[in-house]
């Protein structure tokens, strides 16, 4: 996978650290949601991915 992208899905870091908020107990909640929007454009980005690359 690139690092390129077009700005409108989540970079690896960025996934990993929302993650690493979902995950805490400690998370506000505004965190948590701010987290959870990062992965769900994150989630989107891995689906293109996956499909680009499945053999013919």
């Amino acid at each position: 996978m690139s690092d390129n992208h077009d700005g409108k899905h989540s970079s690896k870091k960025m996934t990993k650290l929302a993650s690493k908020v979902l995950h805490d107990k400690e998370s506000e909640k505004q965190a948590k949601s701010l987290a959870g929007s990062v992965l769900s454009q994150a989630e989107s980005h891995h689906e293109e991915d996956k499909a680009a690359h499945k053999p013919k």
